[in-house]
């Protein structure tokens, strides 16, 4: 999978956010820089696949959520970005804590700027950014198909994130939120045609998928889907299989 080639710098002092991103510039390095930990966050819950950092810089006394913390949360999410960690602390266990979560490098501040550079450059080699690959993200939409036919509606809400949205072109539907989608997939669950979201071919793109198959009225279908780096469902999108072109436009 093609990475976005940045690097993230998350730190709550701006000084020293613009300080990292003026030295990575110096160096020929593009970043992204973030105020907080959830701000991260929730660039990368609706982040394309292809956009994940290849590397974050992440301070560890934030408010909110920790350094740490962050750390702990994208494992949770299966997003394993090789992180460096920094701090003004001389506390011991930070490191260690640090270290147990994988971290590429740890430097207490002030960050010495050649071992930074080194460090980053390191970590970027590694390409161990193991989102999910084309296989994986195919499995997700297989899955998907595999609830619709079987009227499995809880198997199938379990695969959308909280805030995803869908899109139906051929009811006039959008909705906005994991509740409104169930409330709309129930009904369509429960008159569906025995024939409906038959498994087709799956197409994977860098940053959507694609399938045609049967649909709930027993008319060819078109759907598009669009994955958080954690393998959930933020966006689909159904049409009519004839509105679409060869790129998938309308």
């Amino acid at each position: 999978m093609q990475r976005s080639g940045c690097v993230a710098i998350v730190d709550d002092d701006p000084s020293i956010r613009n300080a990292l991103a003026r030295l990575l510039r110096v160096h020929g390095i593009r970043s992204r820089s973030y105020s907080s930990a959830r701000a991260l966050l929730e660039a990368l819950s609706f982040a394309p696949l292809s956009s994940v950092p290849d590397c974050l810089i992440v301070d560890v006394n934030m408010p909110d959520m920790t350094g740490i913390e962050l750390q702990r949360e994208l494992l949770t999410r299966s997003l394993h970005i090789p992180t460096i960690v920094i701090t003004a602390s001389h506390d011991k266990s930070i490191a260690a804590n640090a270290a147990s979560l994988g971290a590429a490098a740890f430097f207490l501040k002030p960050v010495p700027r050649d071992a930074l550079i080194a460090a980053i450059l390191s970590a970027k080699k590694q390409h161990s950014v193991r989102t999910l690959d084309s296989f994986d993200r195919s499995s997700v939409v297989g899955d998907w198909l595999d609830a619709c036919r079987a009227g499995h509606l809880n198997a199938l809400l379990n695969l959308y994130d909280e805030r995803a949205t869908m899109i139906c072109d051929c009811d006039g539907v959008n909705l906005i939120g994991r509740n409104s989608i169930a409330i709309y997939l129930k009904s369509k669950l429960e008159n569906r045609a025995s024939s409906a979201f038959t498994r087709a071919d799956i197409t994977a793109t860098a940053d959507e998928i694609q399938v045609d198959c049967e649909g709930c009225k027993g008319k060819p279908v078109h759907v598009r889907f669009r994955l958080s780096p954690s393998g959930k469902i933020l966006h689909t999108r159904f049409g009519p299989l004839l509105q679409f072109d060869a790129s998938g436009v309308r």
